[in-house]
């Protein structure tokens, strides 16, 4: 099963080539022209496609509109440095201690020192 993601706008591109180089498939909403919709429009796009959706836009913590939504998951980065760097680095190890995770939908909010995983 392939892990398909969508990158909200204010993801960095270097985000989406971090993916496609880990044999993700991954879009973002301004490669796909969906500058400035709204964050419903969002989850529909990602309900469409099949994807996690990534961001650093603090609404979609909100967990009763996740579950209302039929998308494979939400990761919310609520860092500090938002770096493109560090947001790399941060990705890099979630894929690498809790990749298990994307098999079944979750609302994942990383932060500087936590990690949590709601279902």
């Amino acid at each position: 099963m392939s892990i398909r993601f969508l990158l909200d706008e204010n993801m960095p591109f270097a985000l989406l080539k971090f993916l496609r180089n880990r044999d993700c498939e991954a879009d973002h909403l301004k490669k796909l022209e969906k500058v400035g919709i709204r964050n419903g429009e969002v989850y529909k796009v990602a309900e469409q496609s099949g994807s996690w959706i990534l961001t650093r836009d603090s609404d979609f913590k909100n967990y009763h509109k996740f579950v209302t939504h039929n998308v494979r998951g939400v990761i919310v980065f609520t860092l500090s440095d938002t770096t493109t760097r560090n947001i790399l680095d941060v990705m890099n190890r979630f894929l690498e201690t809790h990749s298990g995770k994307l098999a079944s939908k979750h609302l994942v909010i990383i932060d500087d020192s936590t990690i949590k995983i709601y279902e």
